[in-house]
């Protein structure tokens, strides 16, 4: 079991562990934060099984079916984690509106703020076994080829996912302190208001997730490179006379691929030979826009610009 696992297995425990305690505890005493604060919790520990078996499939070799093997699979999974995150974003502010118009009575408003600081606490160990660094992603920063790759976006969700927890236990406390240790008449109310803050801060982190998740399975151009710009340098090579289906896509998160048919002015033995130089020349101007796996088809023509032969395959995948 590598790093990663035994890190997400470790935070799955203490969230298991808290979500027990915060529904028992919220029920007991009647407080509306400690049962919804539970439910998000509950949320955490099933896309923590999710990022768990993404990173199991994503280590699985190629096969017969899945030529490409599982790059994807925790890409997928961030998007699944992700889509969670905005669901229940839309989920706490349906019940902080609700709260507005039949605030809830807290029983035991201390034990609220002590269940509370055992929860942040908790999270505050999960940021330390993940490293993770809360000023990033409350800007929404998603790691990607121009940021490295110190940590997947499948990680990336699981950070953020502790950030929305920590900020959850964070509303509880206040909540709780500002009813347990005031006389203030809307004192009751600051429960929806907090709801509410946390819920776009969490709402302004998982967006971008889902974007840049979304960007990798619909085979975007990665917005590193510019697909015109790489167009222009394939066709200034000599021996190009022309090229079309130029696509550039993520594979993964750390891997860019491309294809591409080029029409070149030889044919016959010589004009193969001729291609091999050509397309090293292609796979140097990919290289550059860091693309490093492609492949390149020629199309064999004639200098009077009739085509002498089918267009066959030539070049090839570099890893």
């Amino acid at each position: 079991m590598d790093s990663r696992s035994l890190r997400i297995w470790a935070l799955l425990i203490i969230d298991f562990i808290f979500l027990l305690v915060e529904i028992t505890v919220g029920y007991t005493v009647g407080s509306l934060a400690l049962v919804a604060d539970a439910f998000h919790m509950l949320n955490d520990v099933l896309s923590l099984v999710v990022a768990l078996y993404a990173i199991k499939v994503s280590a699985n070799s190629p096969t017969s079916k899945y030529s490409y093997g599982w790059h994807r699979a925790e890409i997928l999974a961030a998007l699944v984690n992700g889509v969670f995150l905005l669901a229940l974003c839309l989920s706490i502010f349906l019940e902080a509106i609700q709260r507005f118009s039949s605030v809830p009575k807290i029983s035991n408003p201390k034990l609220v703020v002590i269940v509370g600081s055992l929860g942040l606490a908790s999270n505050i160990l999960g940021f330390f076994l993940f490293h993770g660094k809360p000023k990033a992603f409350l800007h929404g920063h998603t790691p990607g080829p121009d940021h490295g790759h110190a940590h997947s976006m499948n990680m990336h969700a699981v950070l953020l996912h502790v950030l929305g927890d920590a900020l959850g236990n964070v509303g509880v406390i206040s909540s709780g302190l500002i009813i347990w240790l005031t006389t203030w008449s809307w004192k009751y109310y600051s429960d929806p208001i907090i709801s509410l803050v946390i819920t776009c801060i969490i709402f302004r982190s998982a967006l971008p997730l889902v974007k840049r998740a979304s960007f990798i399975l619909l085979q975007a151009v990665p917005r590193s490179i510019s697909l015109d710009a790489v167009r222009s340098d394939i066709e200034a090579i000599s021996g190009v006379l022309s090229l079309h289906e130029l696509h550039v896509w993520e594979l993964s998160e750390n891997k860019i691929v491309a294809s591409v048919h080029v029409c070149v002015a030889h044919e016959g033995e010589e004009g193969s030979r001729a291609f091999m130089e050509v397309a090293g020349d292609i796979r140097k101007v990919l290289h550059g826009y860091e693309v490093h796996s492609s492949t390149i088809q020629p199309e064999f023509f004639t200098v009077a610009g009739h085509e002498a032969q089918s267009p066959r395959s030539g070049g090839g995948t570099v890893s």
